[in-house]
Order: C-alpha cells, then structure tokens, then sequence
C-alpha cells in the first residue's frame, strides 16, 4: 500500500469521525416484577416495532445509497438480536426476540437479558437486563426524541406488571432463623422451669415459623424478577400451600385456646394448695 493511499484511508476515517452525530443513551432502573411470558413477548414485540418505525427512514436512505444490490452488504441494514434466559446451566439463548413455540421453556425464569444492535442508526442500541437484584433498559441512538419515547414507553408498559421485592428479607434469612431458634429456647425454656404456660404460643410459632422459613419457597416468592408461564398471581400458583399453612396455624390456634386455660387451672391449683 502507497503512502498516498494509507494517508487518504486516513482522511477518510477521521471524516467520518468527525461526522459521526453524537450519541445518547437513555438508561432506566426497573422495580420488581412478575410477568408472564405472553405479557414479555408482548413488551419485547412492542420494543422491535417501536425501533423498527424509528430506523424506518435511515434503512430506506441506505438502500438508496447503494448503487447495486451487492452494495447493500456494506450497510448493515438487520439488526443483531440476542434473548438470553435464565442463568448458568439452565440458560437458553435465542436469536432474535420471540419465543420460540417448540423450544422447551422453564415453568419460571428468573432471569432474562435482550440486546438489539444497529450500528450508526438512529436508535442503534436497546437493552434490557432483568434479574434478581438488577432490572434496567438502556436504549442508545442519535435521535434524543426517539430515545426518550421508547425508553419511556417500555418503562410504563413492564411498571404494569411491578411486585414487591423481598431481597433484603432473603439476604438476611439467616439472621431471621437465629432469632427464631432463640425463641423457640428461650419462650421454650422459660415456660417449662416457670411454669408459665401463658407464654406457650412463643415457642410454638417459633417452631411453625422455622418450618415455614425451610418449606416456603420464598425465592419465587420474593424474587426481584421472575417470569412464568401461566397465572402470575402466587397466591393462585400456591393455594395448596397456603390452605396448608392456613390449617396448621388455625389447629395451632385451637390447641392453645384449649391447653392454655388447663396448664393455667392447674398451675394456679397448686399455688393455692401450697399457700393452704
């Protein structure tokens, strides 16, 4: 390669530099969510479409440009697309932004991640990061007014779908569990060498709470982000637990409405018999 050629090579790129219009990413943090794979699909549609109408004239200016149709090959004119879900082994990636219909989904997700990349558009650049702890889109483009709406539109539609997230409570599950085994000691312990039946119901629903802080399944159930096929709701996706648990507190209940009262006669017989 001649001088003369890498110097025009040269030129040529730091005009295009300097051309380049400036670039704006818009980037919005999420609050939790549950959500259906119907109501994602719908969300993830709504985002294509609203980019596609966006690049719409910067596609049809750059089929103009190319003078013959092998020409088109130096416009990326197809923008790449990734739908990652789920996480570690159990992750599934996808090419573009649909579901597949025969592709073996998961019952729940919790977690998903979509890129979209159209270089020198005016929105070239959308992504969407949805975890546990983590939950935000970015889009990125040229055109500020098309960034804004998209980014904003996206926002509204998945806030439809927002949940309360319990992180905190599970990052300080183990916390809770010391508590509760010292209540259950301790309420325990002093009921028995006190005689103090009255006080019964601490070390029981101690006892109930560590077996529901084991059986529960509180990382669906407080998770920051999870995506499910069918109902959203976990109060209908765990009925039966719930009607379980419902019972065992009321028996709970029964049983010291009843044996409390007793514990307390005899106690209080004794005393008088000891003072007579």
């Amino acid at each position: 390669m001649t001088p003369r050629l890498v110097i025009a090579v040269l030129l040529l790129g730091a005009s295009n530099l300097y051309a380049a219009e400036p670039e704006y990413t818009r980037t919005r943090n999420l609050p939790a969510l549950k959500i259906s794979f119907s109501d994602m699909q719908f969300a993830l549609e709504k985002a294509t479409n609203l980019i596609a109408d966006a690049n719409k004239e910067y596609k049809d200016q750059a089929k103009k440009k190319a003078r013959r149709p092998e020409e088109l090959f130096s416009f990326q004119l197809s923008p790449r697309e990734t739908l990652t879900l789920g996480t570690g082994p159990d992750e599934i990636k996808i090419e573009g932004h649909s579901f597949p219909a025969n592709a073996r989904l998961p019952k729940a997700a919790y977690a998903l991640s979509y890129s979209y990349l159209l270089d020198n558009a005016p929105v070239s650049r959308f992504q969407i990061d949805l975890g546990d702890y983590v939950r935000r889109l970015s889009v990125s483009g040229t055109a500020v007014d098309q960034v804004e709406a998209i980014s904003a539109a996206l926002e509204r539609d998945l806030s439809q779908h927002s949940a309360t997230s319990g992180t905190d409570v599970r990052s300080y599950g183990f916390i809770i569990f010391i508590i509760l085994v010292f209540a259950f000691l301790i309420g325990g312990g002093y009921c028995i060498t006190e005689k103090q039946w009255r006080y019964l119901g601490v070390p029981i629903f101690s006892l109930i709470g560590l077996v529901l802080l084991f059986t529960l399944p509180f990382k669906d159930l407080l998770a920051g982000f999870a995506l499910y096929q069918g109902e959203t709701s976990s109060i209908v996706r765990y009925e039966p637990q719930i009607a379980l648990i419902s019972l065992i507190l009321t028996i709970a209940g029964i049983l010291l409405s009843i044996f409390i009262p007793i514990w307390q006669g005899t106690a209080q017989k004794k005393v008088t018999a000891a003072e007579s």
